[in-house]
């Protein structure tokens, strides 16, 4: 991988860590004032904080991809397929840049831990 290609694709773990971040943050916010007050509706409630719960988690999980990638950068092994250890192509990066496996072992990866 170039240099000018770690670059862009540190830019782009970085920026999307900082939105990240500020989901959770709006996120965990939204979970603590509870929406009770506005709305009549237990039912309707109980369904957002469930939605709020839900998008927490998916952020949550997406912070830890981010992280780690940020750590196999730091550490010379970024780009790296962790299952079969092939350069990852730089368009599966610009994808998706927390990606740790080329798109067969990703592919392979989904199949075998489907839920």
């Amino acid at each position: 991988m170039k240099p000018w290609q770690r670059d862009q694709l540190r830019r782009a773990l970085e920026q999307r860590r900082e939105t990240l971040i500020d989901e959770l943050k709006r996120d965990a916010a939204r979970l603590r004032e509870g929406r009770s007050a506005d709305i009549d509706d237990e039912a309707v409630v109980d369904l957002l904080v469930g939605l709020d719960q839900a998008d927490l988690s998916r952020d949550a999980a997406e912070l830890r991809e981010i992280e780690a990638a940020r750590h196999r950068l730091d550490e010379g092994s970024y780009g790296i397929c962790a299952d079969c250890g092939a350069a990852i192509s730089f368009q599966r990066l610009q994808a998706e840049p927390a990606a740790a496996r080329c798109v067969e072992c990703q592919a392979r990866h989904e199949k075998t831990y489907r839920r």
